[in-house]
């Protein structure tokens, strides 16, 4: 996988207790890595995608209890782990908390950005992958946003990670890059993540409402965004991380989106959750609320040219493994039970890749 860059690597990972995180956490495992490094500042693992996957028990991974606010504590366990490159994935990522906490979310966002940054400027790293989002961009009305479109973000979660992004790509051209360090910013859309337990996310709300047996509440169903499956978006995290050193992708920012033209309104993501549960449950409508995009849509073109990716999964192939998750966990709550059911997801997902020719699973 990744031909073969990941083997023997020590990769450190910022956020790895998030769902997102164990998801790449699991990834760098089957690449090979000699060591995944995990830095987060969650209160408590219990219920996380962490926890349940097992991750923490596997004997490749450790997880330090810092928060990337802590430049000091930061370079304190660069120090002891030695890791080759660096993924930052920590940040306040639920809108609705963003907007509550205004100053919590740019103090996360934007000073923990930086304060990764900067670890990496005064450290050996010489890789690191800035991981943001495509809400950093203005609204089109769903028109495909592209790496090249202005960023005019609205709310302080955007807000707060269109800094980060600004923030990322003037560090590597004012410090990093002058040592020969390397940089990339990922920019995903909403990704299915199984085990994640945030309320306010629609498939997670959809799948626990299921859980109980009774009709999710989705509140925007026309509303239309780019879902993607987690493991397309972690391999293009990985795929941009191992080609950082290039032209044309050193410093660069890329889109992972899915493979569908336009983004799925949520709506039609429930009625097809609602479907591959296997039930008659159906959703109902509930009172809207304000959002700052009607509609959404990716262009994934850089990403193919410039890195040889491209996603998997459409989207109901996405829903059934994120719905297969989520029925397992009814059954195998405990910690660590969910290992076998995450690891046969990543196997399944690194096979149709293979059989469809994509490079990162030859």
């Amino acid at each position: 996988m990744f031909d073969a860059f990941y083997t023997g690597k020590r990769i450190l990972v910022s956020g790895l207790a998030g769902a997102k995180g164990a998801w790449l956490g699991w990834y760098l495992v089957e690449a090979g890595c000699e060591r995944v490094i995990g830095v987060d500042n969650a209160a408590s693992l219990a219920g996380t995608c962490f926890e349940a996957s097992g991750l923490g028990s596997e004997q490749r991974v450790s997880l330090h209890p810092t928060d990337v606010r802590d430049t000091e504590g930061l370079l304190r366990v660069i120090e002891a782990e030695r890791p080759d490159a660096l993924v930052h994935l920590a940040a306040m990522a639920i809108v609705g908390e963003c907007k509550d906490r205004p100053l919590d979310a740019y103090s996360a966002n934007v000073l923990g950005t930086a304060s990764v940054l900067e670890a990496v400027r005064r450290s050996d790293v010489r890789r690191v992958l800035i991981v943001t989002t495509d809400k950093v961009y203005r609204d089109k009305d769903g028109a495909a946003w592209t790496e090249e479109d202005p960023l005019f973000a609205t709310g302080p979660y955007a807000v707060s990670k269109a800094c980060a992004d600004v923030l990322a790509r003037d560090y590597f051209a004012s410090y990093l890059q002058p040592e020969g360090k390397h940089l990339c910013v990922g920019r995903a859309g909403n990704v299915l993540a199984p085990g994640d337990h945030h309320d306010g996310r629609i498939f997670v709300d959809v799948a626990r409402a299921l859980g109980r047996g009774e009709p999710p509440v989705i509140l925007n169903p026309l509303f239309s965004r780019p879902y993607t499956f987690v493991g397309d978006v972690v391999s293009g995290y990985l795929c941009a991380l191992a080609a950082c050193d290039r032209p044309g992708v050193d410093g660069e920012t890329f889109n992972f989106g899915p493979p569908e033209a336009s983004g799925t309104p949520n709506g039609e993501l429930a009625t097809m959750m609602c479907e591959l549960w296997g039930t008659d449950i159906t959703w109902r409508a509930g009172t809207a609320r304000h959002e700052p995009f009607t509609h959404q849509s990716l262009d994934c073109t850089r990403a193919r040219e410039r890195l040889d990716w491209r996603p998997v999964y459409g989207l109901r192939a996405g829903l059934a493994a994120t719905v297969a998750w989520y029925k397992a966990q009814l059954c195998h709550p405990g910690p660590g039970e969910m290992r076998g059911e995450t690891l046969r997801i990543v196997g399944e997902h690194a096979e149709a890749a293979r059989a469809a020719g994509v490079p990162w699973a030859q």
